[in-house]
């Protein structure tokens, strides 16, 4: 315990919060409150992605929306603000045009604007993003932030936080900042074991569409120039007769070794990885990246997910079905793994197609983490 901590009570929430989710995509926050069982009064959203709306509406119930952040003055009166602005321009993954210069990520300067005008201001602010934004190219801007909001009276905690600490199976590591009115303290929550296994996550029925096609292993062991180097030496491996690997006898599915690159009877599948060693074994229910491996590390994710994108297109999961095989995750798979219940799942599933919703679990947060951070700021009596 430090001396802030004993010079400074902890917040908590009144009986019946009120609660404003900004850039809201599905409502994972909301999601978060429900899970908790918290009576909280929901005073609005802002989010101007139509699919996102869809799915928020038919999983949440109409609610009203203020529409897009650069068009609200101000805020209604509320306890807690959540904004996980869009981290499209600062995250590795994406174009990285910074904050500044009227870039998506760059909203977050709409939301100092609005809370600057707002005489009433919320209680407690929670903010989720990537952990780009406390790394050395936008920690500057970042810091800019923290102060504009302890000007305004705020104090800030920061913490990185994963979502395989908080008991879901995903290898998901964002930052999060929770900002209180007034100086009071807070902690955040301790990680926890991992219970549950990718595979737990996993439906027991999946239609071959899912599964990684021969063009797609063909992309697979490409070096980017059209040539297959990698696919070459995979084949010249796994056709010496009776070879033993893993203890096991490696064979190859299918008539030709170019028709599939499946396995039968194998313990493990190598994945080009870009390490001195070249590859890393993926066993059954092992998460796998499936987008250019050869150029990563780390590939391999051992009874987890790596990070789930917006698009879905870069990780799989090795299953078995007499054989070990590679299939990209169901959007149903997806939800689970960011958290979220399967009954949100199926009313999201009525009015969006499926690329929408692996969009909306990939720009969403993992309602575990975000519940844990929330337990925080409840009254223990």
């Amino acid at each position: 315990m430090n001396i802030f901590e004993l010079l400074n009570e902890e917040y908590h929430l009144p009986k019946r919060p009120k609660l404003f989710e900004s850039f809201s995509g599905i409502g994972c926050q909301r999601m978060a409150f429900d899970r908790l069982g918290i009576d909280y009064e929901m005073v609005g959203i802002s989010e101007i992605d139509k699919y996102a709306l869809q799915s928020y509406m038919a999983i949440h119930g109409e609610t009203k929306n203020f529409g897009s952040i650069t068009d609200i003055q101000e805020l209604p009166p509320i306890d807690v603000f959540t904004w996980s602005f869009p981290c499209t321009d600062i995250s590795k993954a994406g174009v990285r045009k910074g904050l500044q210069g009227g870039t998506r990520s760059g909203l977050v300067y709409e939301v100092l604007r609005i809370l600057q005008n707002t005489v009433d201001k919320p209680k407690v602010l929670i903010m989720e993003n990537v952990v780009d934004l406390i790394q050395v190219n936008y920690i500057h801007e970042f810091n800019e932030i923290q102060l504009e909001l302890e000007n305004m009276g705020y104090t800030n905690y920061v913490e990185i936080m994963n979502a395989k600490d908080y008991g879901v199976a995903q290898n998901r590591n964002r930052v999060f900042m929770v900002s209180i009115l007034g100086e009071y303290y807070y902690e955040f929550p301790r990680m926890t074991s991992l219970k549950k296994r990718l595979k737990d996550y996993l439906e027991d029925e999946v239609d071959e569409k899912y599964y990684l096609s021969k063009g797609l292993l063909d992309t697979f062991m490409s070096d980017g120039t059209g040539k297959y180097p990698r696919r070459e030496r995979f084949l010249q491996n796994i056709n010496r007769p009776n070879q033993d690997v893993g203890n096991s006898v490696t064979t190859l599915a299918g008539n030709r070794p170019t028709d599939n690159f499946v396995l039968e009877e194998k313990p493990y599948i190598k994945i080009p990885e870009a390490t001195k060693k070249g590859y890393s074994e993926a066993h059954e229910g092992d998460g796998v990246y499936i987008d250019r491996p050869h150029q990563k590390r780390g590939v391999v994710q051992k009874g987890m997910i790596p990070t789930i994108k917006a698009n879905n297109s870069d990780v799989g999961v090795v299953v078995a079905q007499n054989h070990l095989r590679i299939r990209k995750l169901t959007p149903n798979e997806v939800w689970r793994l960011m958290g979220i219940d399967d009954d949100c799942f199926y009313k999201a599933q009525e009015v969006c197609s499926n690329s929408q919703l692996y969009k909306q679990a990939g720009n969403g947060i993992v309602v575990d983490v975000f519940a844990a951070i929330v337990k925080q700021l409840e009254r223990n009596d």
